[in-house]
């Protein structure tokens, strides 16, 4: 061996080393079931193998010091052949926040796609989470597609600057390189940076799990960032890089994808950093407008939005990006900011459609999933299902919902950055004079204020509602909020039953069983029964076309059931058909007299 092949052999060993050590320690923990759990985005469902859910314990990955909540939406593990699979990725207002999923314009269009299609089941996978931005989505988007997605919805950007892996963060607030993170997120798959992250604690941010302030406050690092700032511009590339990549990765598969423009409360929010100019500037837009100026006012408005250093609420460049991308690309650009700024008062983003800065209220919520149905209506998987329907779902969220998002909400509008220089005992003392508020009003509103403050299982504080509402005979109650429990227990068959006999009995608010019928078919209960129902219900509504499908659907599963027999008589009554109706009646008659003998 020559001198030559003995060097270049040695620096071959040599440099090899350190990787071999690196492998070698990977395969250990790994053998060893180092944090196994951590390891997959979807796990099967508590109860119900043949179903995914979301693993919370991936989802701390993303955060040093909490982690957030995430819609407990079930899916198939083997996609059904023609199920129709969409993905919603986003921040709080994607997840729902402050309301429960279920409130959410990603569950809200479930209903719409489930009561709007016929024999297409619809799983609606709401992935959006409290400080999520583009980063995480970029992480989230590529580990999504082995679960065949028939379309993707994102709706995100108010948390670039302070959401996990911020631009104005503490979270490894060193750099603000795209490459570098994206490279962290990387090796967050290796169980050696794992190990590492967890004993030197990488990532920067206040570790401290007891403090006492709302994540908002915690994790800001840079509290002004004004428009011509290095920091701003950190923010506004590493969406431009991010979202862009996202959108050509679905479309590299012919994954249709949807991009929701980006909305927030302009009139009745004022600015959160404390620059007198943009303040100033937000005192005259409100005088302009009280003037009745509401076309120049809204123009003010923005402005103020954009010139606010504190930066909860995405820049209209933002915006702008994702009109850029659409036009470049195969995505569609949903005006989510356009349809609401033209349903709010004065057609001024306001209080009428924000529940604070930037979530969406109830109403709100309801716009924009119209909106995206409207936009995904299109898809060619959807339109020979698509069969427009009337009912839609409840229009009025119910009490505990309200009460619980209003508490949820009053928790951060105490402290920072809703007010400034004020001390963690004054925020709290603030917050406990309007949480006993809501301890001396109804019973429901209490149930809802100690749920939201003390982290109590919804479930759980529903059902207290339920049973209190029966003691006082509230048939309204006990409607509404079965109605709710239902959505995160929808294979509870005593529950189901129940819910179903007690809106029957009550005369009223046929929507709601119409709802919980089709949700707990789509979810795979084939009861004859509930076809039967369905059928029943909508020939009450005089809606033969929804009718004939769900009659055709109980035929197939009991062809000689009295109920349907006398069903198929009232369907050809309506379509004007006596001879159909008076067969279909001799029929359902000679069940009942072989019944009597």
């Amino acid at each position: 061996m020559n001198e030559t092949t003995r060097n270049t052999a040695f620096w071959f060993i040599t440099l090899s080393i350190p990787f071999l050590l690196f492998l070698g320690v990977e395969i250990a923990l790994r053998i060893g079931g180092y944090e196994q759990e951590k390891q997959e985005l979807f796990i099967e469902a508590p109860n119900t193998p043949n179903y995914l859910i979301a693993n919370s314990k991936f989802i701390e990955r993303y955060f040093p010091s909490f982690v957030p909540e995430i819609a407990p939406n079930a899916f198939r593990k083997e996609k059904l052949q023609n199920t129709f699979r969409i993905f919603v990725f986003g921040g709080s207002s994607a997840e729902g926040f402050p309301y429960n999923f279920y409130t959410g314009f990603a569950d809200q269009l479930k209903q719409k796609l489930l009561l709007n299609t016929q024999g297409l089941p619809v799983e609606v996978i709401n992935l959006g989470m409290t400080a999520v931005n583009s980063y995480v989505i970029h992480d989230l988007a590529k580990r999504v597609l082995s679960y065949e997605p028939d379309g993707v919805i994102i709706y995100a950007g108010h948390n670039e600057y302070y959401g996990s892996f911020g631009a104005a963060t503490t979270q490894f607030g060193f750099t603000n390189s795209i490459g570098l993170k994206r490279l962290i997120l990387w090796l967050k798959d290796w169980r050696v940076y794992q190990f590492l992250e967890n004993t030197l604690q990488l990532g920067g941010a206040n570790q401290d799990t007891g403090e006492r302030r709302t994540m908002m406050a915690k994790v800001i690092s840079e509290s002004d960032i004004p428009v011509d700032s290095d920091i701003y511009r950190h923010g506004i590339e590493q969406y431009r890089s991010n979202i862009s990549d996202i959108v050509k990765r679905f479309d590299k598969y012919g994954v249709p994808i949807f991009l929701g423009t980006i909305a927030s409360n302009l009139k009745d929010q004022a600015p959160l950093s404390d620059n007198p100019d943009v303040l100033a500037l937000y005192e005259q837009a409100q005088a302009t407008y009280k003037e009745g100026l509401f076309d120049e006012a809204s123009t003010l408005f923005l402005q103020v939005k954009e010139l606010d250093g504190t930066r909860f609420r995405a820049p209209e460049e933002m915006n702008r990006i994702l009109t850029t991308i659409t036009q470049e690309t195969s995505a569609e650009l949903v005006p989510i900011q356009a349809v609401l700024r033209n349903a709010s008062t004065r057609k001024i983003e306001d209080a009428s459609l924000f529940i604070d800065h930037l979530h969406p209220n109830d109403r709100g919520h309801k716009i924009m999933a119209n909106t995206f149905f409207e936009a995904i209506s299109y898809l060619p998987k959807l339109q020979s299902y698509l069969k427009p329907n009337p009912i839609d779902p409840p229009s009025e969220i119910s009490t505990f919902e309200k009460a619980y998002a209003e508490i949820s909400v009053a928790r951060l509008l105490v402290g920072y950055p809703f007010v400034k220089n004020v001390t963690i005992d004054n925020e709290l003392q603030a917050f406990e004079r309007i949480y006993r508020s809501y301890l001396n009003t109804s019973y429901i509103d209490s149930i809802a204020a100690v749920a939201s403050k003390q982290q109590v299982f919804v479930p759980l504080a529903l059902t207290e509602v339920i049973a209190k509402a029966y003691l006082k005979a509230d048939t309204l109650a006990i409607v509404q909020h079965s109605y709710d429990l239902l959505k995160w227990q929808l294979r509870h068959q005593n529950l189901i039953e129940s819910s179903i006999e007690f809106t029957l009995n009550s005369g009223k608010n046929k929507a709601y069983i119409i709802n919980i019928l089709h949700q707990v078919i789509n979810d795979g209960n084939l009861d004859p029964r509930y076809y039967d129902l369905l059928s029943s219900l909508y020939l009450l509504e005089e809606n033969t076309q929804q009718a004939k499908y769900w009659l055709n659907q109980s035929e197939l599963r009991t062809p000689s059931s009295p109920r349907l027999l006398y069903n198929f008589s009232r369907y050809h009554i309506l379509n004007g058909d006596t001879l159909k109706a008076q067969e279909y009646f001799q029929k359902f008659l000679a069940t009942q007299q072989k019944n009597q003998n």
